[in-house]
Parts: structure tokens; sequence; C-alpha cells
């Protein structure tokens, strides 16, 4: 029978973040051992360098942020060394968690790698056809998040903005009691959730005792959170630490009965 450490270790957590600026999604991913992080958001490393609890917990990062739209076609040709390099630290047990922060803006860069570089037109009009390029769009997110960040051999914490849905896009859904979503341009937003072991939502809450981050782990509150770790509802301070702590706990029981 296998210990509760051997059920953990080779059960690499697998989180999508989602919450607005400030929520503390970033902090969330500063508290995962061993990290490489893929920034891809202006001063997005700010919190964890000024944060020496945190800051101990990266072994590398790297800025891929576009100077100009011609410029990101050597962005994403340098993310992908990026992704490749860090299997292989990895795999040398160098790297234990790899870090997309964050992927709003990533989709959008790649959304003016895709104008820039690979536009799309119509064989009929000769119009810039958008319904074609959204698709190469989200064809490109859904490989690029599984093959690169899920096929990782260690922890994956992707942060994501999130959204109001708009009214027109909501009433073509069958559930209409989420309207608070991932900020992921195109169709790949509704697809993100389903790739990963745990889609949770941060919040920053004001109290009497003054503020708190608090994370929902399952479906409430107009959002469509959802884990597979069988987490509580509500996490208060979420960090990697309190996960594995919910994890051993609910290992326990199962190994009791």
């Amino acid at each position: 029978m296998r210990s509760i450490e051997e059920v953990i270790k080779q059960s690499n957590l697998k989180i999508m973040v989602v919450g607005n600026s400030g929520s503390g999604k970033t902090h969330f991913t500063g508290t995962f051992p061993k990290s490489y992080v893929i920034n891809t958001e202006p001063g997005g490393m700010d919190t964890i360098a000024n944060n020496p609890q945190l800051s101990k917990n990266i072994v590398g990062w790297d800025e891929f942020i576009p100077d100009s739209p011609k410029d990101t076609k050597r962005v994403f040709q340098e993310l992908q060394l990026a992704c490749d390099k860090v299997k292989e630290l990895a795999r040398e047990g160098k790297v234990e968690t790899l870090v997309l922060d964050n992927m709003t803006y990533l989709s959008e860069n790649r959304w003016t790698y895709i104008e820039t570089h690979e536009p799309k037109f119509s064989t009929r009009t000769g119009d810039l056809d958008k319904m074609s390029m959204f698709g190469a769009l989200g064809r490109w997110q859904y490989q690029f998040v599984l093959m690169n960040l899920l096929r990782f051999p260690g922890n994956v914490v992707m942060t994501v903005h999130e959204q109001l849905e708009s009214d027109e896009a909501l009433d073509k859904k069958p559930d209409k009691s989420c309207p608070i979503l991932p900020n992921i341009i195109g169709g790949f937003r509704d697809k993100a959730e389903g790739m990963f072991s745990c889609v949770m939502y941060l919040q920053k809450i004001k109290g009497q005792q003054g503020y708190k981050h608090v994370a929902r782990t399952n479906k409430g509150n107009q959002r469509n959170a959802k884990n597979r770790y069988n987490l509580p509802e509500i996490i208060e301070n979420p960090s990697y630490s309190n996960i594995l702590t919910a994890i051993r706990k609910n290992v326990s029981q199962v190994k009791e009965k």
C-alpha cells in the first residue's frame, strides 16, 4: 500500500487560477516549490521580487513580452525554446513547478502574432477571414496548454484574469449560472476549464481584521470553479502548502476507511 506522501508526490497539481488584478494570483504561484515562471505581464514579477518568502521558491524566470507586433515572432520562438528547456530541468530535478503568469496576456499577444504574421483571407472575397484566424488561435492555445504546460512533469499553475461574459454569448450557453469566467480571447476559454484538475477563483475580501485572500474551488458565486482533489469549497489564504494539507487530510480519511 502506498503511503500518503507517495500518493501526493505522484499527483502533481495542475491548477488554473482565475481572478481580477490584485486578487492574489501571482502571490499564490509564488508559494510553489522550485518554480520556473513564464511571465507575460509587464511588472508581473514585482510581487515575488519584493517578497523574500516567495522569491526563494523561484529558480528561474523569463519575460515574454513583445516590443511591437513584429516582435511577437521572436517572443513565441523563444517561448517554445524555454518550454522545451524547462522540461529538461524538471527531469534533472532542478525545477518542480511551471508557472504561466498570465494566459490573458499571452493569448492577446498570440492574436497579434496571427494578425501580423499569419493573417488569413477569404478565397471568395479576398477579405480578412477573422473566423479562420480565431480558429487558428484556438488550436494554438489548446496545443500550447496541452503539450507545454500539462505535459510538464511537475506542478503547473496557469493564471488568468476573470471577465463577465456578454449577454449575447451567455444566451448561447446551456448553463447560464456562471457568467464570470476566464478572460481568454476566443472560444478556448470554454475548453480550458476542462483541461485542469483544479480551476480556482481568487478574491481579495475586506473584513474586520483587514484584507484576506480566499479561493473558491467548487462551483458557486457565479463562478464555475472545480477540482478533482476533493478540496473544501473555500480556502482562506490559499497556498501550495494549504492545498497539500487538504489533500493529505482527504487521503488519510480514505485510508482509515
